[in-house]
């Protein structure tokens, strides 16, 4: 199984036909695209978007299809969940090989750092998982602005949240390891079990967009 994520700037570089072919090659079976836009579009999947942004929406001028977070599955979607921002956060069960999986996509401060919105995001999600994530397979995947490694950013309290989120649902995140990255993807350690784990990278010199994309695959 391959679980990728990727924030593709709103597509502000104009290379969505590139991004397009990337995405193809990888061949994710779960894909979580952040900064995102409907304009991508891909084969054989189930698409789940969240609600598309209006044109003048918290302050920003966004283009006609923008939305913040969309989930791309090769897998049946069993259910969707509400969330606490339709805009920001999307959550689906998947009937996959190694189980029911819940997955969560979204981006944690829209701004980055800003306040008050990234204390918005960040407390909102928290609620959620404690209201989805019980008795779950997991799957937490987007672009959270929180590194987990290297430089504390934004705080270290935002860190610690995401590393007790971790322990408490019992889940291992490969991108943790990566310094500096604000790109995450987290998944219950009992669906891992003693299966290898490996993760690359793309985008490395942010061409495309600001931001690496990462794949865990679970072999």
């Amino acid at each position: 199984m391959k679980i990728a994520t990727w924030n593709l700037e709103r597509l502000e570089k104009n290379k969505t036909n590139q991004i397009i072919e990337i995405l193809n090659k990888l061949d994710a079976d779960i894909l979580v695209l952040t900064e995102t836009s409907r304009t991508i579009s891909l084969e054989n999947y189930h698409i789940i978007h969240t609600k598309e942004l209006p044109n003048n929406f918290d302050g920003i001028q966004y283009k006609n299809g923008e939305t913040r977070v969309s989930i791309f599955s090769k897998y049946e979607v069993l259910s969707q969940y509400p969330t606490y921002d339709e805009y920001t956060a999307i959550c689906v069960d998947l009937r996959t090989p190694l189980g029911d999986l819940l997955v969560y996509g979204s981006i944690i401060g829209v701004f980055g750092n800003k306040q008050p919105k990234f204390n918005y995001d960040l407390n909102g999600q928290l609620d959620d998982f404690k209201q989805l994530f019980p008795n779950k397979l997991i799957c937490l995947a987007g672009d959270f602005n929180i590194t987990l490694a290297g430089r504390a950013w934004p705080s270290k309290l935002a860190r610690q949240e995401i590393l007790n989120l971790q322990e408490h649902y019992n889940l291992i995140s490969e991108t943790q390891k990566i310094e500096n990255a604000v790109d995450h993807i987290l998944l219950s350690k009992a669906i891992v079990k003693d299966r290898k784990l490996e993760l690359k990278s793309w985008n490395i010199d942010k061409i495309l967009s600001d931001h690496e994309g990462y794949v865990f695959r679970i072999i």
